[in-house]
């Protein structure tokens, strides 16, 4: 394998980080100071990118070739989602959730695109160096993820969105897309 592809995985996990690290300080609304949950999501993202940066630069790839695309997709998705959401979207664990219900862009295919988006870099992660430890990352942040999907969806089925939101569910997947109403 060449030093170059090597370069290219760390380039491509650096920019979705970075990117992600954007998108918590400068994209999603917040009104007051940060959740507790928010803080403690934030930080145990903040060790497991660590953990990645980590490995991707001091571990040899192993399927480095694999990894490249679960990135570049992961960055493409987040930075969709991103142009379709500007200021309508609370982070994570804050309240309110959502002013509105998104169904453009990413929306259109599946409920969550960021969280989908922060997944596949984790496991780009782990498919890059192949170091199982890394899958203890991979499991945390999507539990964190997954925690947080569900208490957004819960919010939005109690608040003035129920119905809309009832109603986008039944034809629109959480982290896939539905391709039949049986999905």
């Amino acid at each position: 394998m060449t030093g170059s592809m090597w370069n290219v995985v760390r380039l491509c996990a650096l920019v979705c980080f970075a990117s992600f690290g954007w998108g918590m300080a400068r994209h999603f609304r917040r009104e007051g100071p940060p959740s507790g949950a928010l803080v403690l999501s934030g930080i145990l993202a903040l060790i497991s990118a660590v953990a990645h940066v980590t490995a991707l630069f001091t571990m040899p790839l192993k399927y480095p070739a694999a990894a490249i695309p679960l990135y570049l997709l992961s960055c493409a998705l987040f930075w969709w989602a991103v142009a379709v959401t500007r200021g309508k979207l609370a982070a994570c664990w804050q309240r309110p959730v959502s002013a509105t219900v998104v169904m453009e862009g990413p929306y259109r295919f599946i409920r969550h695109p960021f969280y989908l988006a922060y997944d596949l870099t984790w496991v780009a992660g782990l498919v890059a160096t192949g170091w199982w430890p890394l899958a203890a990352t991979v499991l945390a942040m999507a539990t964190v993820y997954e925690a947080a999907a569900r208490q957004e969806e819960r919010s939005l089925a109690l608040g003035p969105l129920a119905m809309q939101y009832a109603s986008y569910k039944t034809t629109v997947g959480r982290y896939w897309p539905r391709w039949s109403a049986s999905d």
